[in-house]
């Protein structure tokens, strides 16, 4: 999936073969960095990028609430 989790990017797709990014927030001078995850979802291993100010549960639910949306739409 590459879906950005949190950040400013969050619901963001980005494909690339790397294990972290980092951007910047233009609305201010920080900067956020994404690490690649990995989750158990719906019996796949799906690929996200997890802002790093998210804790692993509150990016899991937001990962399973990004796949229960593209099933619906996949319906």
């Amino acid at each position: 999936m590459d879906i950005c989790i949190g950040g400013i990017l969050n619901g963001k797709v980005r494909k690339n073969n790397e294990n972290c990014f980092s951007t910047g927030n233009p609305h201010s001078h920080d900067i956020i960095e994404y690490q690649k995850q990995y989750f158990h979802l719906s019996g796949k291993l799906l690929s996200f990028w997890v802002c790093n100010e998210l804790n692993f549960q509150e990016a899991a639910r937001i990962a399973e609430s990004f796949l229960e949306k593209e099933q619906g739409f996949l319906k």
